[in-house]
This record gives structure tokens, sequence and C-alpha cells, in this order.
């Protein structure tokens, strides 16, 4: 019985460690600078938006934000980075479709696990693409270029930012979909995916709207296809995926915050809830919207591994039909 007795009072005296090891995280943190891996170069959507949450965390918890960017293998190694780094809130990836949900059917193997290997901290936001023509394709509509890609299959390129990123599979949905072959052609980034239809290399792409925009209103190509729920106000003729019957698409995807697999509880909710009051604060989300970042409906620390969950099993089959991990 005395054994029993001590044995539960180990227990307790343990659990009450933990709880004071995690208050006092709670209470202390930050007191260093927070480093916010970025998967994907400067200048874009994804890193604007970081630079956003930055900024308002720096503000809101008053802790220097430095934002790192890490881009190549679509996403792959920045997350590999994050998930080797101390689990003490100091170190956290912008989480995206692509490295979280995806990666995994589209390279041979994943130097993390993207499901045992982060802990949510929270959704961040969601962003629509549009499908940009070169100004030389003889089509001002979407009709007009699914009538001209069924006339010459195969002659009609596009260019994405790298394999089984939703740069390529948006145009692979909307390809298969409407019943066209078109060719896909990777470059190393969106921004030279973008540059590529802009200067003609390709005919055609899928972009963040936040970057085409300025390409849009100088008219150098021409804008077909939101993949989007809604119409984008710059662009009113331009319509939706699903007002040309597209039913889903990946649109923009999203990006999320983890951490590290074991960074403690009270970190990870006082992280989750400055990302929530982020886009109560009216500075930031006039920011926001100004890069065409639209807010989650769910911005819980659960919603990242949820939306992984459901985007591996609905976008799956399709990145394995394209056999993308063989290539």
């Amino acid at each position: 019985m005395k054994d029993v007795f001590k044995a539960l009072t180990c227990c307790g005296a343990v659990a009450a460690t933990c709880l004071a090891a995690n208050a006092l995280a709670q209470d202390t943190f930050p007191a260093k600078p927070i480093r916010l891996i970025v998967p994907l170069p400067p200048g874009g959507g994804a890193d604007g938006l970081a630079r956003i949450w930055g900024d308002y965390v720096a503000r809101h918890l008053g802790a220097t934000v430095v934002v790192e960017n890490r881009a190549g293998a679509n996403g792959s190694i920045a997350a590999a980075y994050v998930a080797t780094q101390p689990a003490d809130g100091y170190t956290i990836l912008l989480a995206t479709q692509s490295n979280l949900a995806l990666n995994r059917f589209s390279y041979g193997k994943l130097n993390y696990d993207p499901d045992q290997s982060f802990a949510g901290v929270g959704l961040l936001a969601t962003t629509p693409q549009v499908l940009l023509a070169n100004n030389a394709v003889p089509a001002n509509n979407i009709a007009d270029l699914i009538r001209l890609a069924k006339a010459s299959p195969g002659k009609f390129s596009y260019s994405t930012a790298g394999k089984g990123n939703s740069t390529h599979l948006n145009m692979e949905i909307f390809a298969r979909h409407v019943g066209v072959d078109l060719l896909n052609v990777p470059y190393k980034g969106s921004a030279a995916a973008l540059l590529a239809v802009v200067g003609g290399e390709t005919q055609l792409t899928s972009a963040v709207v936040f970057s085409a925009i300025p390409f849009i209103k100088e008219k150098k190509v021409k804008p077909l296809v939101v993949f989007a729920d809604k119409r984008v106000p710059e662009m009113p003729d331009v319509p939706t995926q699903a007002e040309i019957g597209i039913p889903k698409s990946l649109g923009g995807g999203w990006y999320g915050l983890v951490a590290p697999k074991g960074t403690p509880d009270a970190i990870i909710q006082k992280l989750n809830a400055a990302t929530t009051k982020m886009w109560a604060d009216p500075e930031s989300r006039q920011k926001l919207g100004r890069i065409y970042m639209a807010e989650p409906a769910d911005k819980t620390a659960s919603a990242v591994a949820k939306s992984t969950r459901q985007d591996a099993e609905q976008w799956g089959p399709l990145v394995r039909s394209l056999n993308l991990a063989a290539q």
C-alpha cells in the first residue's frame, strides 16, 4: 500500500512539475526573437503574409519576428528544417497545402513526416489563383481557349511553380474537366512561372491574384478564370471556376503555421491567440486585403491537421495519377 501511495505521489509530483513548466513557458514566452521560416522566395504573396503576421505578433507579443526564406522542393526544404529545430516555439514554419498535404504524393521520400513532425498553431489565410493567357494566344475568354486547345492537342503549354504545386494541379484539374491536352512546363518558383507566360515562353499559367494583378493591369496577360468561389473585384468580368462548371479546385491553397512536435501547448495557444487577433486588427486586415488574403473560417490549432488530412484524401489520387514521384 505504501508503494502504491508512493507511486501516486510521484505521478502527482511529475504532473505538477509539467503544469508548472507549461505555465512558466506561457508566462515567459517570447523571451527572444521568433523565426518564421517561409518555404517560398521573397516578394510573393506568402512572403507578404508572413511579414504581416510577423509585424502584428511583434506588436502584440512584444518580440522580434525574423522572416527567413528557405525555398525549394515545393516547400519541403523548409519543412524538413523546421522539423529538426527545438520544440520551444522560437522556430515556426509557414506551412502550405503543398508541404503538408500534397508533397507526400509528389516526391519519393520526404525528410519529415507531414502528420507527425509538427504541432499545428493555426490556419493563417487562403488566397485565390487566376488562369492567365499570354497576349499572343487568340483567346479573350475561356470558351475561346477551350476551343483552340481542343483543335490543337498538346500545342498549348502552361508554366507552373513546380511539380505537384497548386499552380500545377489547378491547371490539371481544369484540363481534365474541360477535356483538353495541355503541356506542363515546371519552373523554379511561382515568380519564374508567371514571368514565363508574360514573356511568351509558355502560353498559360495559374498564379495567385496578388502576383498577377500588376501584369493584368498593365495588359501584359489576359485573365480567363478565377480559381475561387467569388469573383475578384479588380476582374469583374472574369468568371469563377464554378461558373464554368468546375465544382472544386485547389484555388491558391491555404497557409498555416506549425511548430516542431512537442512544443508546449501553452506556447501553441499563445501564438494561436495572436494569429486570431491579427484578423480582428483593422491595420493588419487592411494589409492582408491588399495582397488578396482571405480569412479562414476555422483558425484553431487543430484546423491545420484537419485541412492537411482532407486535402491529402481529396487530391492525393489526382497527384498519384500524374506519377510525379517517379519523375
